[in-house]
């Protein structure tokens, strides 16, 4: 009744301490223990180029955003995508390793090294972004914005 479950991609953690999931809504892809869609984001300590340090979340512009692991997010979508995620506003930033340079002026460094292992961990270059901070994509299910009215694509 009480055993932890085996062989997980996400860390076991009881219910009342887990982050938050979705299990369906607007989202592309199955989210599950393997899938990074529907978790929540992590809100590390990160810091931009100008040397601000703040949680993740206080970085973000409101809205969408899509955030690439050590990568700018615009080189992985195609033009499709691109056009889909502009329609709706979004923003396009790279989280960096504290162990490199940034190389735009939207780029995050993660301080913690917490959200890019998170990415890794999920085999994740490129996320979207909710404005509520969960994930509704990601490059291994496709980053095709979600459908309106659809559980997921």
């Amino acid at each position: 009744m009480n055993t932890i479950p085996e062989n997980l991609v996400t860390p076991w953690e009881p219910p009342l301490n887990a982050p938050p999931t979705l299990t369906g809504g607007w989202v592309r892809g199955e989210p599950g223990d393997a899938s990074i869609v529907g978790r929540y984001l992590p809100q590390p300590i990160v810091c931009d180029p100008l040397g601000s340090t703040a949680r993740l979340d206080e970085h973000l512009p409101k809205g969408f955003v899509l955030l690439g692991n050590d990568v700018d997010p615009t080189t992985v979508l195609s033009p499709a995508e691109k056009e889909g995620w502009d329609a709706l506003g979004a923003a396009y930033l790279a989280v960096r390793p504290k162990t490199s340079h940034t190389q735009a002026a939207s780029d995050l460094v993660d301080l913690e090294d917490a959200v890019l292992p998170w990415f890794d961990r999920y085999g994740a270059r490129v996320v979207a972004v909710r404005p509520d901070k969960f994930i509704a994509a990601a490059d291994t299910d496709g980053l095709a914005v979600p459908a309106f009215g659809k559980e997921s694509a």
